[in-house]
C-alpha cells in the first residue's frame, strides 16, 4: 500500500513503528511555537483587554461622601441666594436701611465661604462666561453702577460678550443699565485681565481682575446717539469672592461689594 495511506489509516491498523513515527509527530507539533502573527494577537489582545476598575471601599465611600457634600453644598447656595434677592429688594440695594445692609453682608458672608473655586478670577478671561449675562441683585455702591440715576433706579445687566463677537473676546463685557423698561439704556464697555495677587498681569492663581474701561454710551429705543471714551489707562479692581453657575460675588478697589446672579436667559 500506498506509504501515504498509511500516515492517514486508522491506529488499529498500524505497526509499531508507525505509531512511534505519530507520537513523534504529534508531540512536535503540540511543542512548536504558535506562528508570529498568532502571538502577536494574543498579545495584543492581552494588552488591549478591557480592565475592571473597581473602588476600594475606602476611596468609594469617599467618592461618595463628596457627592453627598456637594450636593448639599449646591441646595444650601441656592437657598441662600434666595435669600439674598429677598433681603435685597427690588431696587439693587440701593434703599436698604443700615440694619438692612447688615442683614444682606451676613448672607454675603456665608455665600463667599461656599466659593467651589480657586481661580475664581480665570473664569471671566477664559471664555466660561462668553455669552452670558448677569443681573446686579445687591450692591453698596451710590454710583450709577448701582442703575440709580437720578431719582430713578434702573435694571442692571453685566454682559459678556461672544468670543466670537468682532469687538470682543474673552474678558470683554458690557454693564448695562435699563431705565423705563429699557427706552434709555446706558452702557459701559470694559475688558478684564487677571492680575495675580504676587504676580503680575496674567498670573492664573489669583481672585484679582483688572478692569480697564473703554466707553461709554447712551442708547434710546434701541439706538445709539452718544459715545465717549474714557481716558486712557482709566481703570478699576474687582476681587471676586464667589463665582458659581448661579452667582457671582466681587468687591471692588472703592471698597463696594456687587452680587450678580444669572439671568434667566443666559
Amino acid at each position: 500500500a500506498n506509504n501515504s495511506h498509511d500516515i492517514l489509516a486508522p491506529a488499529t491498523t498500524r505497526g509499531a513503528p508507525q505509531r512511534r513515527m505519530h507520537a513523534v509527530a504529534s508531540a512536535a507539533a503540540r511543542l512548536a511555537p504558535p506562528p508570529r502573527s498568532s502571538r502577536l494577537c494574543s498579545s495584543a489582545a492581552v494588552r488591549f483587554a478591557p480592565r475592571r476598575c473597581r473602588l476600594s471601599p475606602g476611596r468609594a465611600e469617599r467618592a461618595s461622601n463628596k457627592n453627598a457634600a456637594e450636593e448639599i453644598t449646591s441646595a444650601k447656595l441656592s437657598l441662600l441666594v434666595d435669600d439674598l434677592r429677598a433681603a435685597s429688594g427690588d431696587a439693587n440695594g440701593v434703599d436698604l436701611t443700615d440694619e438692612d445692609r447688615s442683614e444682606v453682608d451676613s448672607i454675603l458672608a456665608v455665600i463667599e465661604s461656599l466659593c467651589p473655586s480657586n481661580n475664581r478670577a480665570k473664569a471671566h478671561v477664559d471664555g466660561t462666561l462668553a455669552g452670558t449675562s448677569w443681573d446686579l441683585i445687591y450692591t453698596d455702591s451710590v454710583g450709577n453702577s448701582s442703575g440709580k440715576i437720578g431719582p430713578f433706579v434702573g435694571k442692571v445687566r453685566q454682559v459678556f460678550k461672544p468670543s466670537d463677537d468682532p469687538n470682543g473676546g474673552p474678558g470683554t463685557y458690557t454693564n448695562v443699565v435699563e431705565l423705563f423698561g429699557g427706552l434709555l439704556a446706558i452702557k459701559l464697555d470694559a475688558a478684564a485681565e487677571v492680575t495675580g495677587r504676587g504676580g503680575g498681569v496674567g498670573s492664573d492663581a489669583s481672585d484679582a481682575l483688572k478692569v480697564t474701561f473703554v466707553d461709554t454710551s447712551v442708547w434710546v429705543l434701541g439706538a445709539e446717539v452718544f459715545r465717549r471714551p474714557f481716558p486712557e489707562g482709566r481703570s478699576g479692581t474687582w476681587v471676586m469672592k464667589h463665582v458659581s453657575d448661579e452667582l457671582r460675588v466681587l468687591r471692588t478697589n472703592q471698597g463696594n461689594v456687587f452680587a450678580l446672579g444669572r439671568s434667566s436667559d443666559s
